[in-house]
């Protein structure tokens, strides 16, 4: 335990309300894809012996994923840079 026990609820209540966007983020994120691939047209491609393909688009939670990773990555590597230069 900490000597100030105010920080630990601060932390908490940090977390519970990021958490919160984030889902949040996510149901806006999902909210019109069902619709949209509703009223998409597929472009189905066929392929010899009878297989074929549909196309469609990103799903918006790789879309997240990705642009999630490159924000932490240009982050990361500024925090590592920084302590890099204070050695």
């Amino acid at each position: 335990m900490r000597f100030y026990s105010l920080l630990d609820f601060q932390y908490a209540v940090l977390a519970f309300f990021l958490g919160l966007i984030a889902a949040l983020l996510l149901y806006l994120g999902f909210k019109g894809t069902k619709r949209e691939m509703e009223e998409e047209e597929t472009e189905t491609i066929q392929y010899l012996e009878g297989l074929s393909s549909t196309k469609h688009s990103i799903p918006p939670l790789l879309i997240f994923l990705y642009i999630g990773f490159a924000v932490w990555a240009v982050i990361y590597v500024i925090f590592v840079a920084i302590r890099a230069e204070n050695i």
